[in-house]
């Protein structure tokens, strides 16, 4: 299955999940990720703002600030560029009609990333949104822990990688942790 055919069927099955579908999913996953020593280990964190029933990334969020960790969030530039921004200064809608952080760019060490997308395979491939942000941005932080937070649906078979594709070390299901490294 090629990437965009891959994209509509996963987008289709998330928009049809009812929200206790999605607040019982986020719930197992948020707890897991807080427990994990991904998240202990780490003083600096970036997230992003979830929406259109992806995993609830509010309660990691919070949990991030509760904890004294920097909470790093994303914000798009252009068609192009994403850039870091560290969370203090409120939120405001964005171009694609995502909440961004207001401040300036943070270009200071980040621990661990939390990296969306639409599907994963247990080697870390990811398939984003189709615009490439993460994937120019994350060339940067290759020292960081990358992350991925998903339905047990968003884990296909395989996926095609191509030589800019990023790849996460690890990726939190439901009830399930992928090391991405290990294969």
């Amino acid at each position: 299955m090629e990437k965009k055919s891959i994209r509509n069927y996963i987008r289709e099955k998330r928009e049809s999940l009812s929200y206790s579908e999605v607040e019982e999913t986020s719930e197992k996953i948020t707890e897991a990720l807080l427990k994990s020593s991904y998240f202990e280990e780490a003083e600096t964190v970036m997230s992003y703002m979830s929406f259109k029933n992806e995993i609830d990334t509010h309660e990691i969020n919070n949990a991030v600030l509760s904890s004294g960790k920097k909470l790093i969030l994303p914000r798009t530039v252009g068609k192009e560029k994403m850039e870091a921004v560290e969370y203090g200064k409120g939120l405001k809608r964005g171009a694609m009609g995502i909440e961004e952080p207001i401040g300036e760019e943070y270009t200071g060490k980040i621990d661990l990333i939390i990296v969306p997308g639409v599907a994963f395979d247990k080697e870390g491939n990811r398939i984003g949104f189709g615009r490439g942000y993460y994937d120019r941005f994350l060339e940067n932080y290759s020292d960081s822990v990358k992350i991925s937070i998903a339905y047990d649906f968003q884990l296909v078979e395989k996926i095609e990688a191509e030589k800019h594709d990023k790849k996460v070390d690890i990726i939190f299901l439901k009830n399930n942790l992928i090391e991405a490294k290990k294969y």
